[in-house]
């Protein structure tokens, strides 16, 4: 069993056949009609370069000279999570699938804190109200594949060039039962609009 993402269409595959990504199935949930095109797409390159640049810093492979100035801000406050939480990197933008549901994405971190598991996933701005569906989503697949982090805590970490980092937890039990409403919503358009 094979899964496999093309990054110019954001497009994974489970076995060849195409499955729907966390990110797609949760876009109905992310209104961001009001923000111009423009400024989206230049937030959206913001956030893939933020998210390259914690992944390399995680791995030991960022080189800070060639950083643009804009990210200094995203690398302190990157470093200032890592000095006060003491996360410990288990795993950097691994990719899931879960297999029961059919849905696959890329869950940005899971590791430990204080001893306790956690999934984090990195983002720039916290407009979306359905975080915490994304991460319940990136959490069953993992446990899925793995058999691991059942009971972790789920995170949202905010890191922009206007700081300081913030680190909101996503509790709610219900959010994996609502990302599966949507997932059903999302499987029951494509089959109406082929």
């Amino acid at each position: 069993m094979s899964l496999t993402f093309e990054v110019e269409t954001h497009t994974y595959r489970f076995n060849g056949v195409v499955v729907p990504s966390v990110t797609q199935v949760l876009k109905p949930l992310t209104d961001y009609g009001m923000i111009p095109a423009d400024t989206l797409e230049i937030a959206r390159m913001k956030g893939l370069a933020t998210h390259k640049m914690v992944e390399l810093h995680s791995k030991g492979d960022l080189d800070e000279d060639s950083l643009p100035k804009w990210m200094s801000p995203g690398l302190a406050q990157w470093r200032k999570f890592l000095d006060d939480t003491g996360f410990e990197m288990i795993v950097a933008e691994q990719r899931v699938y879960h297999e029961q549901y059919a849905f696959a994405g890329t869950l940005d971190f899971f590791g430990r804190i204080n001893g306790d598991d956690v999934f984090i996933d990195v983002k720039r701005s916290f407009l979306s109200g359905a975080i915490g569906f994304q991460l319940s989503a990136y959490q069953e697949a993992y446990v899925a594949q793995q058999k691991a982090g059942k009971d972790a805590k789920r995170y949202a970490l905010k890191l922009n060039e206007l700081g300081p980092y913030r680190l909101e937890e996503f509790k709610d039990k219900k959010d994996f039962s609502r990302f599966l409403v949507c997932l059903a919503f999302f499987k029951l358009q494509r089959e109406f609009v082929k």
